[in-house]
């Protein structure tokens, strides 16, 4: 019993250690200058995905299925921005590699999210 048990444990834990995928700090990701965002404009494209986190985050806890208005809100930024999905992801990666430069781009984007609820809400 105790050697089917390690035998199984062994076995899960190898399965789960090759599924994951996990970033190598090493090797750092390299984008092409090219295809780079500008911080400034990366900033208002973050600050637009967490709004529409949030709202599609009350809509599931409402009860209300918003998975179909994902890929729409999503695509609606790409438009609006002129970027592809996958220039998205890799800029995302880019900055997060520098989890100093990362966290202060955030704090950017907290500021202007709540610079937006003021202003929709009236509040001074």
């Amino acid at each position: 019993m105790t050697a089917r048990f390690g035998i199984l444990f062994l076995l899960c834990s190898t399965l789960l250690s090759c599924s994951q995928k996990k970033d190598n700090p090493e090797v750092p990701f390299v984008i092409s200058k090219d295809s780079l965002i500008s911080p400034e404009k990366m900033i208002l494209i973050l600050a637009d995905v967490h709004v529409i986190e949030g709202a599609l985050l009350l809509d599931r806890n409402r009860g209300v299925s918003s998975r179909h208005r994902l890929d729409f809100y999503y695509t609606g930024i790409f438009r609006k921005y002129h970027i592809s999905p996958e220039r998205y992801d890799q800029n995302f990666m880019h900055y997060r590699q520098n989890p100093d430069n990362y966290s202060r781009m955030y704090e950017k984007v907290i500021a202007l999210i709540e610079a937006r609820q003021k202003k929709i809400t009236g509040k001074k």
